[in-house]
C-alpha cells in the first residue's frame, strides 16, 4: 500500500526524497570538510615550522634508546632515525681542536662526497672539506683508545679517513636542524665539523677512563640519539590531541630523567592549536544554522506530502480505522522517504564534501568521514519526522469534509510563535552584537557568526507577516484595474498558508546566502590587501643573507635599472625593513589614503641619508694614535677597534693596546685576513675598563684620537681622518670619547644620519631594531601611515644604506628578499644566481592570500559560501514545489472559474504572478537580512588566525556579486513560475468538475 501511494505520487514522492537528501548532504559535509580543513591546519603549521620544530630528538647516556623513542612514536610519526656520537679533543693535546664523532642512520644517503667514499669498517671516517683532512690522512681522538696487540696498553685508536663531504644543509630533515659545516670555512675555529663513521668504530674502541665492557651500549662516554618526526602526509587534524599528548611525554621524560628531549614542537603545536580553535567554533555555528535551516526545509515538505494524503487518511478514517492505524498509515509514506533520505543524503555529503576538498584544500588533503557528520545528517532528518508527525496529528484529528473541500478555507494564523522567535531572535542579536559574548579586546568573536541566521530568520518572520497585510491592502486597487489575474493573485498570496511558510524559508536561506557571498567578497578583497602589503610586492624572492652592499650591489647588476628591490627585513616589535628607496616606489604595495595622501614616490625620495665617504682599509695591520688621560690606578684600559668584513655578517673587533701611563701612544694590531683582499670598513673605536685589584674606584677617563694608519706591503700610510661623532654626546665631532664603566661611550665616523628617514608605522619614539638588532638608534618620520610593504606589526621602512652604514652587522635572523613584479620571476632568479646569490624560495602575494583562506576563519567561511548557496537553491525550489502542490489542489477552484468564463490568459497571470510575489518577497527579504547582518557582524567576525595589526581592513562587500545573486534567484524564479503555470494550466479542464472526490 505504501509502495503504490509513492508510486502514485512519484513525482511529489522523488521530489520530496530530493529535497530531503541535499538538506541531509549540507549537513554532512560541514563535519567532513571541517575534519579536512582541520588536517589542512596542522600541516600547513608542520610545514612552515622549522625543521626541529616537527618531531624530537631523544638523547640519553643509559641506553635503551629503541624503548624510550617508542613512547614517541604513534601512527602519523616516521619511523625513529637512531645515531650515536662522541666529543673529544684532539689526541695530541697541544692542539687545541674539538671533534665530534658521529653516526646516524642512512647517513651516507645524505652526504655527499666530493671525494672518497662513506666509511664501511671500524676506525673508517668521513670529514668534512672544511675541516682542511685529506683522503688517507689519520686523526685520533683523546677519548676513544683501544689496546695494542699484544699488550694491554691503551692508546688512542687511529681513525682513517676514507671521504670528505661537502657542504650540508640544516635544513634537511634528516640532520633535524644540525648544522654540519661551518659557513665559509672560517679560519681560527677550534670546532671541527662531524666526522661519521660507523658502529663497528664504537664496539671496537673504548672511551678513556671507562671500562671496556662487552656491552658496547654500557661503555661510556658514547651518547644514543633517536630522531622521530612527525609525518606531514599522514598525520590528520584528529590527531591533535595526540600530538600534544606526545609532546607532554616529552616533556615528563626531560623532567624525571637524565635524558634530554629536544625539540620546538610547543611552538608548532600553538600555532596548530590557534589556528583550530579558530576554526572549530566558526563551523561548528555555519553547520549549527545549515541544519536549522534544513529544519525549516523539510518541516514544510514533508508536511506537504502529508497533506497531499489527506484525502486518503480521511477515508482511512470513514473505513473504520483505528487511530494507531491511521497514524501509522499517514506516517508511513514521510518516515519511508526519510529512511531512504539519510544514507542516499551522507553518500552524497561525502561525495560533495570530496569535491570541495579536491578544489579548495591543498593536494593530498583526505576527506574522512567522521561520526560527527552521521550525527549531523540525523540531526537534520529530525526537522522532516517533527513535520511528518505534527502533519499527521493534524490530518487525523481534522474534520473528514474539511479534507475533501474542493476550495480550501483560509485559515488565521497564531501570532504568538512569531512573537516568541521575534523576541528570541531580536534578544540573541544584541548578546551577539553588543552584549558580553563579544569579549575580545579586539572586538572579535566567532559567535558573531550566528547573526546572519537569527537576522535572517527574524526578517523572513516579518516578511511573512507583512506580506499577507500588504496584498489586502491592494484589494481595493485590483477592483477597480489590473484585471482578473492580479485580482486574483492577490487574494491567494493574501490567504494562502503556503505563502507564509515559504516566505520563511526562502527569506533563511537566501538571507544566509546573501550574507555568505557578502562576506566572501570583502574578507577576499582583506585577503588580497593584507597579502599585498604583508609580502612587500607581487613577487618576493628570498635569498641566503650576504653583505649588505654586495646584496644591493648584485641586485643593481641582476636587473640593471629594473624593479627589482633588495630588502633586508629585520624582526621586532618594532619591525625594520631596509630597502632601496628609488626602487621600491616601483614594485612595493602602498595605499596613499593610508599616509595622509603621500605618495609612495614621495616618500622614497625622501628616504635617502648623507653620502659620507666610509673609512675604508684594506692591508695586513691598523695603527691608531691617540692623547688620553692616564689610566686611574688599578685598572687596565684596552683599546679597540670594529670592522665590518666583507664576507661576513658579524662585524670584527681587534684589541689595539692596553692604554699606556704617559698620555698618549700608538696602538696597532693585524687586520682580520679578508681585510688583504677586500677593504674592510671602521665601524668604531672604544675602550673597556678592566680591574687590577679588588680596591679600585670608579674609574672615568678621556681618549681623543688623532691618528689612523694603515700597513699594506709592508709600508705604512695613513688613512684620511673622518668626522666623528660620539653615542651619548651628539655635539662633539674632535675624535674625542670618554672611557667609564657607566655610559661608555663610542667613537665612530660620521657617515650616517643620526635620525634616519623613515616610513613609520605605529613606532612613535621607540628605537628601531637596526639591521644588527641593537635597538640603538631612533628615527626621523617623513610619513606616517598605518600600513607599509613588508610590515605585518609596527615597523619601520628606511633607506638600506642608511641602515648599513648605522649597523655594526646583520642579525642572524634578518630576512634577505628581492621584491619584484610576478611577471619574469624566473629571468630574475637566474640572473640573481648568476651574482653569487643562493636563491631559496620566493613567495607570490597570491599564495599570502590562499594561506589566509586555508587559516581557519576563511576555511569556515567557504563552508559557509558553498553551503549557503546549495542551501538558497534548494529553498527557491522547494518553494516552486509548495507553490505548484497548493495551486494543484485548487484545480477545481481554476476550472470553475475558467467555465465561469475566464480566460486561460488572466489564470495564467494570477498563477505566475502568485509564485512571483511569493519567491520575490522571500528573495528580497533575504537579501534586506543578508545585507544588514554583513553591515553588524563582518567588522565582528574573526577573518584571520591571529588579529591582524597593519594593514587596516574596510570589509567592502562587492555589489556585483551580491546582484547576481539576487538577479539569479530571481530569473530562477520567473522560469521555474513560467514552467509550473504552463503546467497547472494544462492540467485544468472544465470535465473535473463532474467528477467526486476519491
Amino acid at each position: 500500500m505504501t509502495l503504490r501511494g509513492l508510486w502514485e505520487r512519484r513525482t511529489l514522492s522523488l521530489v520530496v526524497l530530493l529535497i530531503a537528501v541535499v538538506p541531509i548532504a549540507c549537513a554532512a559535509v560541514g563535519p567532513i570538510y571541517t575534519a579536512a580543513a582541520a588536517t589542512t591546519v596542522v600541516r600547513d603549521a608542520l610545514l612552515a615550522a622549522p625543521v626541529d620544530g616537527r618531531g624530537w630528538r631523544y638523547t640519553t647516556r643509559t641506553g635503551g634508546i629503541q624503548a624510550k623513542a617508542a613512547a614517541l612514536t604513534a601512527s602519523f610519526t616516521a619511523a625513529p632515525v637512531y645515531g650515536m656520537e662522541i666529543s673529544s679533543g684532539d689526541a695530541d693535546l697541544s692542539r687545541e681542536l674539538s671533534y665530534t664523532l658521529v653516526w646516524q642512520d642512512g647517513q651516507c644517503e645524505r652526504l655527499r662526497p666530493v671525494e672518497g667514499r662513506c666509511p664501511r669498517a671500524a676506525g673508517e671516517v668521513m670529514a668534512s672539506r672544511a675541516s682542511g683532512m685529506a683522503v688517507g690522512s689519520e686523526v685520533r681522538l683523546a677519548a676513544l683508545v683501544r689496546r695494542e696487540p699484544g699488550t694491554t696498553e691503551l692508546r688512542p685508536a687511529p681513525l682513517k679517513v676514507v671521504g670528505v663531504y661537502g657542504h650540508e644543509s640544516a635544513g634537511d630533515p634528516f640532520w633535524f636542524g644540525r648544522t654540519l659545516t661551518t659557513p665559509g670555512g672560517e679560519s681560527g675555529s677550534s670546532r671541527i665539523d662531524p666526522l661519521f663513521t660507523v658502529p663497528q668504530t664504537r664496539e671496537e674502541t673504548a672511551v678513556a677512563g671507562a671500562a671496556l665492557t662487552a656491552d658496547p651500549a654500557q661503555r661510556g662516554g658514547w651518547t644514543d640519539y633517536a630522531i622521530v618526526t612527525v609525518d606531514a602526509g599522514r598525520v590528520l587534524g584528529s590527531d591533535l590531541g595526540a600530538l600534544t599528548a606526545l609532546q607532554a611525554a616529552a616533556d615528563t621524560a626531560g623532567r624525571e630523567t637524565g635524558d634530554i628531549v629536544y625539540s620546538r614542537m610547543p611552538v608548532t603545536l600553538r600555532a596548530m592549536t590557534t589556528s583550530s580553535e579558530t576554526l572549530g567554533v566558526p563551523t561548528l555555528l555555519v553547520s549549527a544554522q545549515l541544519v536549522g535551516l534544513a529544519w525549516l526545509l523539510l518541516f514544510q515538505t514533508v508536511g506537504d506530502l502529508v497533506r497531499a494524503r489527506g484525502a486518503e487518511i480521511a477515508l482511512a478514517r470513514l473505513r473504520g480505522h483505528g487511530r494507531a492505524r491511521v497514524w501509522r498509515f499517514a506516517l508511513a509514506e514521510p518516515l519511508l522517504l526519510l529512511a531512504l533520505a539519510v544514507p542516499l543524503g551522507l553518500a552524497a555529503g561525502l561525495l560533495a564534501a570530496r569535491a570541495m576538498v579536491e578544489a579548495l584544500l591543498p593536494p593530498g588533503i583526505p576527506a574522512v568521514f567522521p561520526a560527527q557528520a552521521a550525527y549531523a545528517g540525523l540531526a537534520a532528518t529530525a526537522g522532516g519526522l517533527m513535520a511528518a508527525v505534527v502533519s499527521a496529528w493534524r490530518v487525523a484529528t481534522r474534520p473528514v469534509t474539511e479534507e475533501w473541500r474542493r476550495t480550501p478555507r483560509r485559515s488565521a494564523r497564531g501570532w504568538v510563535p512569531d512573537a516568541v522567535v521575534l523576541v528570541v531572535t531580536a534578544l540573541g542579536l544584541v548578546e551577539l552584537l553588543a552584549g558580553g559574548v563579544i569579549s575580545d579586546t579586539t572586538g572579535q568573536s566567532s559567535s558573531a557568526l550566528a547573526v546572519p541566521g537569527l537576522m535572517a530568520l527574524g526578517v523572513a518572520l516579518l516578511a511573512a507577516r507583512g506580506l499577507p497585510v500588504l496584498a489586502r491592502r491592494l484589494f481595493g486597487l485590483t477592483r477597480r484595474r489590473g484585471g482578473l489575474g492580479p485580482f486574483l493573485a492577490l487574494r491567494q498570496v493574501a490567504r494562502g498558508p503556503v505563502t507564509t511558510g515559504s516566505v520563511i524559508v526562502l527569506g533563511t536561506a537566501f538571507g544566509l546566502a546573501t550574507f555568505a557571498v557578502s562576506a566572501w567578497t570583502a574578507t577576499s578583497a582583506d585577503y588580497r590587501r593584507a597579502a599585498a602589503f604583508h609580502n612587500g610586492a607581487p613577487a618576493a624572492i628570498t635569498v641566503q643573507p650576504v653583505g649588505p652592499r654586495a646584496f644591493a650591489d648584485a641586485v643593481e647588476a641582476a636587473d640593471p635599472g629594473g624593479t627589482a628591490a633588495p630588502v633586508i627585513k629585520v624582526p621586532g616589535p618594532p619591525q625594520l625593513i631596509a630597502t632601496d628607496p628609488e626602487r621600491l616606489a616601483r614594485v612595493a604595495a602602498w595605499d596613499p589614503e593610508l599616509a595622509g595622501g603621500m605618495r609612495l614616490a614621495e616618500a622614497a625620495a625622501a628616504l635617502p641619508g648623507p653620502g659620507t665617504p666610509r673609512v675604508m682599509v684594506s692591508g695586513d695591520r691598523f695603527r691608531l694614535t691617540a692623547r688620553h688621560d692616564v689610566p686611574p690606578e688599578g685598572w687596565q684600559v684596552r683599546l679597540f677597534a670594529t670592522f665590518r668584513i666583507p664576507d661576513r655578517l658579524k662585524p670584527a673587533a681587534i684589541p689595539l693596546g692596553v692604554l699606556r701611563p704617559g698620555g698618549r701612544g700608538s696602538y696597532a694590531w693585524n687586520l682580520p685576513l679578508s681585510c688583504r683582499d677586500a677593504p674592510c670598513e671602521l665601524r668604531r673605536v672604544h675602550a673597556e675598563f678592566t680591574p687590577l685589584d679588588e680596591q679600585a674606584t670608579i674609574p672615568r677617563m678621556e681618549v681623543v684620537v688623532t691618528r689612523l694608519e694603515l700597513r699594506d706591503e709592508g709600508r705604512w700610510q695613513r688613512v684620511p681622518t673622518p668626522r666623528w661623532r660620539v653615542d651619548g654626546d651628539p655635539g662633539r665631532d674632535d675624535g674625542g670619547f670618554v672611557v667609564s664603566l657607566q655610559n661608555n661611550q663610542t667613537l665612530r665616523p660620521a657617515t650616517y644620519d643620526p635620525r634616519p628617514a623613515a616610513v613609520v608605522v605605529g613606532v612613535g619614539a621607540k628605537l628601531v631594531p637596526g639591521l644588527d638588532h641593537a635597538f640603538a638608534t631612533g628615527v626621523r618620520a617623513v610619513a606616517t601611515a598605518s600600513a607599509a610593504p613588508g610590515l605585518t606589526g609596527p615597523g619601520v621602512v628606511m633607506d638600506l644604506e642608511q641602515a648599513d652604514r648605522i649597523a655594526y652587522g646583520v642579525h642572524e635572523q634578518a630576512v634577505y628578499q628581492v621584491w619584484t613584479r610576478a611577471a619574469g620571476v624566473p629571468a630574475l632568479e637566474r640572473a640573481l644566481r648568476e651574482q653569487g646569490l643562493t636563491v631559496v624560495s620566493t613567495r607570490y602575494e597570491s599564495e599570502v592570500a590562499a594561506a589566509f583562506v586555508r587559516q581557519g576563519p576563511g576555511l569556515a567561511l567557504v563552508l559557509l559560501l558553498i553551503s549557503a548557496l546549495a542551501a538558497a537553491s534548494l529553498a527557491l525550489g522547494r518553494t516552486v514545489l509548495a507553490l505548484h502542490t497548493a495551486a494543484k489542489r485548487r484545480g477545481y477552484e481554476l476550472a470553475a472559474l475558467e467555465a465561469s468564463g475566464a480566460k486561460v490568459a488572466a489564470l495564467r497571470v494570477a498563477l505566475l504572478l502568485e509564485q512571483l510575489i511569493t519567491a520575490a518577497a522571500g528573495t528580497l527579504a533575504g537579501l534586506v537580512a543578508g545585507l544588514l547582518a554583513a553591515g553588524a557582524a563582518l567588522g565582528r567576525i574573526p577573518q584571520f588566525a591571529e588579529p591582524l595589526v597593519t594593514p587596516p581592513l574596510a570589509h567592502d562587500v562587492a555589489a556585483a556579486p551580491v546582484a547576481l545573486l539576487t538577479g539569479a534567484g530571481l530569473l530562477a524564479a520567473l522560469l521555474c513560475a513560467v514552467a509550473v503555470s504552463e503546467a497547472l494550466l494544462r492540467g485544468i479542464r472544465v470535465e473535473r468538475l463532474r467528477d467526486t472526490p476519491a
